[in-house]
Formats: C-alpha cells, structure tokens, sequence
C-alpha cells in the first residue's frame, strides 16, 4: 500500500478513509461543531490555505508572529472569525516567545500583554491559550485575565492544555462567553490520527449536540479538512463559528431554564 503522502494519492486515500468508515448520522438542526485552527501567523502559505478552505473555521492567530496581521485582514476579508492564540505559561519550559502571559505577572501587567496583543490581532472577537498549561492552573492570574478579557468584549475557549486548568470556570463566574475545548484533532499528524479524531468530535457532539475541536495549519490536517468538511453537509452536521456556537448553547441554556 502506497504511504500517505506520496503525491496525488492523499485526496484518494481521505475520501477511501471516509467512505470505507461511513460518518455516523446527524440531525441538521440539532448538531454542530465548530473548529479553531490554532498557530496562525508563522506561515504566510499555510495560513492562506487553511483560510481558503470554503467552511466557517475560526482562526486563532498568534501575535507579533511574522504574519499575524496579514492573515488577520485576510481571514476577515474572507468572511471568518478570528482570535488572538496568546502565548501562556506552560509546565515544560517551552519558549513563549516575546509577548506572553507568565508566573508572577500583576494584574496591570496582565492587561497590558493583552491590550498589546489585540492590537496586534485585528478584527480578534474573542482569545484561546496558546500552551498555557501553568498559567491556567493559577486561580488569580486567570480572574486578571478574564477580567481584562471582559473590557475588550471578547470571549475566551479554554484550550484545556491541562486537565487542572481554572481557566474556563472562572471565565464563567466573570460572566465571559466561555466554552472549553473538546477534541484535539491533530496531535498525531498522521491522516489516520486525524481521522480518529474527526471521528471522536462528531461522536461528541452527536451525545452532546454541540463541540469543539482545536486543530492546526498542518499539511495533513488541511488535507483532511479540505476533503471531510464537505461530507459533513450529507451527514446534516454544521460547521460554525465559535461565536456561533457560544451563542448557540447560550439560548439553549436559557431554553432550559424556563
């Protein structure tokens, strides 16, 4: 069997992959996901592609990363939805880069990277972490955070880089838009990893009718995409934006209220 990604077999091997393990069904009006591909702004071409992909994504894009305005404007002109992916501290010492939220910082410090970051996001309508896995352990600096989240008007989906992550609850208790992300498409890049994972967003948001998935500007991750979001259309899933999906599972939660 020929590999994955030798040339002109991956729109083959993607659409055998599918139709080999047919999509469970979906009813049109009462399942949805939505997809934030994260990591945008430090390839031009990458992220030009995954923003050509004819589907409500929503592009999280880092700041003072070489492109990040660039493809902002762009995915705005495009019709999608943009976020800031900032930059958090994380338990593995991975370099953050210049513009970050670290250990230690002051309230006043905190709104400042923020402030900074969304002008450097343009049209950004809400933010996500970008690693993050120590930071959104920290009860106070999240409430900062969240806070100085809630001046700007934007929501915040909590990447979940952490099972002990704080990030989304306090989000909550601060009156944010806030919603927690469910599936990581692409931690294995290969086209079956993404599959399973695909799979496993859909599984998801058929038992809970909505979810969020997280992937990035891979080649093999836009393969993907690019052939299985149309298939979602036969399946009667949505794809929308995190928006719309923040708004979404807002009226239901007031539905069930009354």
């Amino acid at each position: 069997m020929p590999k994955p990604f030798q040339i002109g077999f991956v729109p083959f091997f993607v659409a055998l992959l599918l139709q080999l393990a047919p999509l469970p069904s979906f009813s049109a009006d009462h399942n949805y996901i939505a997809i934030i591909i994260d990591d945008i702004g430090h390839n031009r071409r990458a992220g030009e592609r995954a923003i050509d992909i004819q589907a409500h994504l929503t592009f999280a894009v880092i700041p003072e990363t070489q492109h990040a305005v660039r493809l902002a404007n762009y995915a705005h002109i495009a019709g999608k939805e943009v976020m800031v992916h900032l930059p958090m501290a994380n338990t593995e010492n991975q370099p953050l880069g210049g513009l970050a939220l670290t250990n230690g910082l002051s309230e006043q410090d905190i709104a400042m990277v923020l402030d900074q970051a969304v002008r450097l996001v343009p049209f950004a309508s809400g933010i996500n972490n970008h690693m993050g896995s120590a930071l959104t352990q920290e009860p106070q600096a999240m409430v900062w955070l969240m806070r100085a989240v809630k001046r700007h008007k934007l929501f915040f989906v909590d990447s979940r880089t952490t099972h002990k992550t704080v990030a989304s609850e306090i989000a909550l208790q601060e009156n944010i838009r806030t919603a927690s992300r469910d599936v990581f498409l692409d931690n294995d890049r290969s086209l079956y990893g993404i599959d399973k994972q695909f799979r496993r967003l859909l599984a998801v948001a058929k038992r809970r009718k909505t979810a969020i998935a997280i992937g990035h500007p891979y080649p093999s991750t836009l393969q993907y995409l690019e052939y299985a979001i149309p298939m979602l259309k036969r399946e009667g899933v949505r794809l929308i934006s995190v928006s719309e999906m923040l708004n979404l599972r807002l009226a239901e939660r007031q539905l069930a209220s009354y």
